[in-house]
């Protein structure tokens, strides 16, 4: 855990996917996840969003895909 709460990994995520939204406009994939943070699953950016998620990190839209939205900055 870091100095935020979180693994190394999830604060990885995390900064891709607030600097994916803020160049994009619009959340990153679970593949764009995936490749951007090193792992082979998506199993594994799914166990990572839920994490994130429950921290109170992200919000995810049910049922709408590219739908996160950052909470904390």
């Amino acid at each position: 855990m870091d100095q935020y709460g979180l693994t190394a990994k999830q604060l990885k995520l995390f900064k891709f996917i607030k600097n994916y939204i803020a160049k994009n406009n619009i959340s990153p994939s679970y593949d764009e996840m995936k490749v951007a943070i090193g792992l082979k699953s998506k199993n594994s950016i799914k166990e990572r969003v839920s994490q994130l998620e429950e921290r109170k990190w992200i919000k995810k839209l049910p049922g709408k895909a590219r739908s996160i939205r950052i909470i904390k900055q």
